[in-house]
């Protein structure tokens, strides 16, 4: 977007965003943006109603600090600022409320191929879905509800459950470096837990290309809910956020900025198995004796670990250790509210 294009409370927005943290006069914005006092004022004023954190100081002047829900113009800031400059996207968007960013990112991929990843966010979905098409909860302005696509244009080989299980870790690592005190379990193959609740889960889907009979695209769908809040009745038990308190200051456009660039990077890099060693660590698994559903069956028995293409290598009662690469782990013995 040409910024003679943009509306003055974004170009405002857009400068403060470049002092995150610091004071910056009026008279400065104005002299920056070729505008009134009055009119950098207003557009504060505006920016403050619309969510963001903009503090002020007599004789010192603005300084933005979080905002308290995803935006697109933040978000890209950010994933520009954190990377240089370096990291191209074909699409970002960020809406108020979808039903699927899931289904968006294909239904654009199907349209416009690319070589670059995209992004769709949303405040809220009304349709998100995981895997076996279960439906997840997705709280207005109190989570992460994004899809991203990873183009393959190498024609690699695709590890699905290596993807998965490595995506898993790879978020794991930056919602602990961001929260301190945070602890993330996973439990195979794409759950997330804080305090033996589930707090997010991702999915993994392809983008198939009909005419060159070949996959195009990966896109990662990942559900997270970040701030606390109150679930349905059914799901309170076991569903539960990465903070457990309510905590001001929690930016989280700079955080999903952190988790793309995390996931880009792990796209380029995961087929070596680099994060497995780590996978493994957080398995709430291993050693326990668990039932997985594969299809129509059900194989039980204790966990021995994890395969080096991220598959649950169980060992059943007659002895036989049975290496899975898809199913849903339906029950662990000790862990009854992890029945997720």
């Amino acid at each position: 977007m040409a910024e003679e294009k943009l509306k003055t409370k974004d170009r405002v927005l857009l400068d403060l965003l470049d002092h995150v943290g610091s004071h910056v006069s009026g008279d400065q914005l104005a002299q920056d943006l070729d505008i009134s006092r009055e009119s950098v004022w207003k557009a504060v004023k505006s920016l403050q109603k619309d969510g963001h954190t903009i503090v002020s100081k007599k004789k010192t002047g603005y300084a933005y600090l979080y905002s308290d829900h995803v935006d697109e113009m933040v978000t890209s800031h950010y994933l520009k600022s954190l990377s240089e400059g370096k990291q191209a996207f074909d699409k970002i968007q960020i809406t108020e409320g979808r039903t699927s960013t899931q289904t968006d990112a294909k239904e654009f991929l199907a349209m416009h191929p690319g070589v670059n990843p995209t992004l769709f966010a949303a405040r809220s979905l009304a349709g998100a879905y995981g895997r076996r098409g279960r439906a997840f909860f997705a709280p207005r302005d109190h989570g992460l509800y994004f899809s991203l696509s990873l183009p393959i244009t190498n024609k690699e080989e695709v590890v699905a459950s290596l993807l998965t299980t490595s995506a898993a870790d790879v978020i794991a690592n930056v919602l602990e470096e961001s929260f301190p005190g945070v602890t993330v379990d996973l439990k195979w193959v794409n759950d997330l837990i804080v305090d033996r609740h589930k707090v997010g889960g991702l999915i993994t889907e392809a983008v198939f290309d009909m005419e060159t009979q070949q996959y195009t695209a990966l896109v990662l769908g990942i559900g997270l809910n970040v701030l606390p809040s109150d679930f349905p009745e059914d799901i309170t038990q076991k569903a539960g956020t990465v903070l457990s308190e309510k905590t001001d200051g929690v930016d989280l456009n700079f955080l999903l900025a952190r988790l793309i660039l995390a996931l880009v990077q792990m796209g380029e890099d995961y087929a070596d198995g680099r994060y497995l060693d780590d996978y493994r660590k957080r398995s709430l698994l291993i050693d326990k004796t668990v039932s997985v559903q594969v299809g129509q069956d059900v194989v039980a028995g204790e966990v021995q670990g994890v395969s080096k293409q991220g598959g649950l290598e169980v060992k059943t009662a007659d002895g036989d250790v049975q290496t899975l690469y898809a199913g849903e782990v339906t029950k662990v013995k000790l862990l009854e509210n992890l029945n997720l």
